[in-house]
């Protein structure tokens, strides 16, 4: 005898893809290495920086990082231009971040700007 099993999940079990602008959207996805020249040797992790853009973002949100030493975006939203900074404020030398390049400044990154067409500081 075959019987039907229904399971009705609560609206919030609903899991809604982020978009462009939400808090929670991922603008760009990189690979971090705590070493020179995005050696393999290196990698740590691929690493979210999410949100709306047009703040000085953290990259190490949790504490938990190695230092990063270099950084290599494998995704950037369409119009958004990331730049990377050796300082908190993101007051230090601009490092421009293209998809697939390497970007390393000799001593560690600490922070990312996003700027996005859909940022709040444009």
């Amino acid at each position: 005898m075959l019987s039907t099993i229904v399971i009705t999940l609560p609206a919030a079990a609903v899991v809604i893809a982020a978009s462009p602008g939400d808090p929670d959207f991922y603008n760009t996805v990189a690979e971090i290495y705590s070493g020179p020249d995005c050696a393999e040797d290196y990698f740590v992790w691929a690493d979210p920086i999410f949100g709306r853009g047009g703040s000085c973002q953290p990259l190490d949100r949790h504490d938990n990082t190695p230092d990063i030493l270099s950084y290599k975006a494998t995704s950037i939203y369409t119009e958004c231009v990331v730049t990377l900074y050796t300082d908190a404020e993101c007051n230090s030398t601009p490092y421009t971040v293209d998809i697939d390049e390497c970007v390393q400044a000799g001593i560690p990154f600490v922070s990312a700007f996003v700027q996005c067409p859909f940022s709040p500081n444009l």
